[in-house]
Order: C-alpha cells, then structure tokens, then sequence
C-alpha cells in the first residue's frame, strides 16, 4: 500500500488556492477541499481553525508571490513594471485575485507591493500627499482591468455579442456609439492595459512638473 502524503499548512494553503481557481469562491468549501485532499474534513481544522482563516492564509499566500521588479532607476519604468506584475498575478490566480478585490482586511503580504509603489513615486520627487493619491489611482486601475480581464468582461465581441449590442442601442439615439461598434467590439488586452497606463503616467508626470 503506498503511503499517504503528508499533509501540511502549505499544502492545504496550495490546494485550496487550485480550488479557488477553478471554481471560485461559491465552488469552494471545506468539505469538498477535504475530498480533494483525502482527508477529513477535521483534518483540516487542525491546521486552519476556521474557513476564513483559510481564506486569510490563501490571500497571504497569493500576494506574497507577486514579482516585486528591481528598481531601475526610471520611476515611469518602475511603475509599469509593478502594475504589469499585479496584472499577470491575477492572470495566474483569476478565482483567488476577485477574492483578494472584495476582502476588507488588510493582507500583510500586500505591504511589500504597496510598499514599493510608494517609493517609486517618492525617490520620483513627488510629495507625499501627491504620491499616495498616485499610488490609490494606479492601483485602483490595475486591478480593476485585472478583473474585468479574467471575468471575460473584455473579451472580443463574437456575432451574438455584436448583435446583441446592436439591439440594445435601439433604444434610443447612440449615434456616437453606433458609428463605433466595430472599436468598442474590438479589444487587445495589452493595448488597452497599455494606453491606459501611458494616460496615468503622463498625468503623474504633470503633477511632478
């Protein structure tokens, strides 16, 4: 008979975020992440007393392993490393980064982001007021892109997307919008995320100047 691996807080802690991934937080519960372990479900309590320290450890977890560039020396460069590397973390976790945008205490492990946003923009020159408010708006933009990226929200229009938009401006006078269908259905992720970064970057620049 072979033996039964070990199981361990960093092994739940690795699963349960695979699970989240998958399935989401509505697909996830103990019970069935004692099943995909083997387990029982109390040997989980055992190492995590509760489902939200669970949770609580996943997220930690997950922000600990965002890639935190090297500075470069060039803030404009920095800032966009960091923000691309809160981006593709989401890419690699969907089902746990939508946890992580609606969680409301603080993850310790997101500090060393946070952390590295504001001294950019500090070591850049920028007051500390101007650089805190820069920080919040630069977040605020990735991750809000990040979840419309993985939630399918800015996926290229099929036919039935394309009609069903169509139909919808039939109900009153868009003759902006109408004249645009073929643009508004027509996205590429990374030039959007692109401009929308260029736009921020170029507005810190003005307030630095």
């Amino acid at each position: 008979m072979a033996k039964r691996e070990r199981l361990t807080r960093e092994k739940i802690i690795e699963a349960a975020m695979e699970m989240l991934d998958r399935e989401g937080e509505k697909g996830f519960s103990m019970r069935k992440l004692a099943a995909e372990l083997g387990v029982d479900p109390m040997a989980l309590y055992h190492h995590h007393s509760s489902r939200s320290t669970l949770i609580h450890e996943v997220l930690q977890s997950l922000m600990a392993e965002v890639d935190i560039p090297d500075p470069s020396g060039d803030w404009q460069t920095d800032i966009r490393a960091l923000c691309t590397a809160l981006r593709d973390l989401a890419k690699r976790h969907p089902g746990t980064f939508r946890i992580y945008e609606l969680y409301e205490d603080w993850v310790p492990a997101e500090h060393r982001l946070h952390e590295a946003f504001h001294a950019t923009l500090l070591n850049a020159g920028f007051p500390g007021p101007t650089a805190v408010r820069g920080v919040r708006v630069l977040l605020a933009y990735t991750e809000a892109f990040a979840v419309d990226e993985i939630t399918g929200w800015l996926d290229t229009f099929d036919e039935s997307d394309r009609a069903e938009f169509i139909d919808s401006l039939s109900s009153g006078d868009f003759p902006a919008m109408s004249g645009l269908i073929d643009e508004i259905g027509r996205v590429d992720p990374d030039a959007e995320f692109d401009f929308g970064l260029r736009v921020l970057i170029r507005g810190l620049e003005g307030e630095l100047a």
